[in-house]
């Protein structure tokens, strides 16, 4: 009995070693027609909010100017401002920092069950994986005491098994 487990273990793993399930980490450039073929001109920048989907397999060159002055338009806007709309818009941005911080703190506080939920199985799930475990370890190892007390491990992990998905 236990020459045939091991042969088919073995056969189980040359079975599975040979060429066509290994890893195989091609060139990009030789694969992919994009990469491949040598573009004379630069795509230009895509606006993301304008994306365009297309099956040829040349680069989407769009005519309109992309958003990227946004952020000195602002600088320059903050710049124009006076004293007092500076400090008007620093309270408030304060406000909102406080308000967003404060929402994160009451999520935190309240998803303190599913966190604890989440770190780990459920107590009788663990109990079915380790009475099961226990009931193939003693099953493989044979012997008409073993086979008894695997056929039981096994018995005892389905009902915890059961258990635990009744529950779901």
């Amino acid at each position: 009995m236990k020459k045939l487990i091991y042969s088919l273990v073995a056969l189980g793993m040359v079975a599975c070693s040979g060429p066509k399930y290994t890893a195989s980490f091609n060139n990009v450039n030789a694969t992919v027609p994009y990469y491949a073929a040598k573009s004379t001109e630069a795509p230009a920048p895509v606006n993301p909010n304008e994306l365009i989907a297309s099956t040829s397999e040349t680069p989407v060159v769009l005519a309109t100017e992309t958003a990227l002055v946004a952020a000195p338009a602002v600088a320059k806007a903050y710049s124009e401002m006076t004293k007092a709309e500076r400090k008007d818009l620093r309270k408030q941005l304060r406000s909102e920092i406080k308000s967003i911080v404060k929402d994160q703190k009451m999520n935190k506080k309240m998803g303190v069950e599913s966190a604890a939920a989440s770190k780990g199985m459920d107590n009788d799930l663990k109990l079915a994986a380790i009475f099961g475990a226990v009931g193939f370890v003693a099953m493989l190892i044979g012997g008409n005491v073993f086979w008894i007390i695997g056929g039981i491990a096994l018995i005892i992990g389905v009902v915890f098994f059961v258990k635990w998905l009744v529950r779901q």
